[in-house]
């Protein structure tokens, strides 16, 4: 099946606050809100997760979690999410949501990475929407985590790297809808526009992310308490959930 790179543009979401393809001044940039009080923890890349993602891609109504619009008779869904490429899916920016997997214990038994550090992922690509049961909230990106092109000869880098688990940290808003100071935000997998409703601020490069939106009252996917404005594609500083 051909892949609809146009719609695949569409679902491509935007980076965390450190995007080199934001904009960026001598006095505009990331710049964490504080380092007083916040709480951080060694984690990596969970390759597995990698390894389960289908690699026939995804169809627009498995990423966004609603019925498909009504098509021809007789057509199919086109698939407009590809696998992405690992080195892609496995880099991590500061201000990066980290989700983790729900009960690991029967994957990482005999793993001894996982006994000082927590596996996480940082990118949604290939995650359906209902796929957000089986993950958790893990942290926010710390410390950057680059992957180079895999020549088959391994790993070139140390594939460790830090997050936070409590106090401030600056974030981007990549949902839909503008934070406020005083929202309550939670974790998804997929928050933003329809994509027949454009792409935004600017051309979305990579692979998608896992976003920000409003949590409702009842949410178990709450993050944190945002503390400043932002309009879709602007920083905010968000205090993160004690757990």
């Amino acid at each position: 099946m051909s892949l609809n790179t146009a719609a695949y543009a569409q679902f491509q979401s935007i980076q965390g606050p450190t995007d080199p393809n934001l904009t960026h001044t001598l006095t505009e940039g990331y710049q964490p809100v504080s380092r007083i009080g916040e709480v951080v923890m060694n984690c990596f890349v969970d390759a597995y997760e990698f390894a389960q993602l289908p690699p026939q891609g995804l169809k627009q109504s498995e990423i966004s979690g609603k019925p498909a619009a009504p098509a021809a008779p007789g057509a199919q869904e086109a698939t407009v999410e590809p696998k992405p490429y690992f080195h892609e899916w496995a880099t991590v920016t500061p201000g990066m949501i980290c989700l983790s997997r729900k009960a690991r214990n029967a994957t990482f038994r005999n793993y001894v990475a996982a006994e000082t550090a927590t596996p996480v992922v940082g990118c949604a690509a290939g995650l359906k929407m209902t796929d957000a049961n089986n993950f958790y909230f893990a942290g926010v990106c710390r410390s950057k985590t680059i992957r180079p092109i895999d020549d088959g000869t391994g790993p070139q880098i140390d594939e460790y790297f830090t997050m936070a688990i409590g106090g401030m940290v600056t974030m981007l808003n990549n949902s839909a809808e503008p934070i406020f100071p005083g929202d309550v935000l939670e974790w998804t997998l997929w928050g933003e526009k329809d994509p027949a409703a454009g792409t935004g601020k600017r051309t979305k490069t990579g692979p998608r992310r896992v976003s920000v939106k409003i949590a409702a009252p009842t949410s178990e996917r709450s993050i944190g308490r945002a503390l400043t404005f932002a309009k879709p594609g602007e920083y905010f500083d968000l205090l993160i959930k004690s757990c």
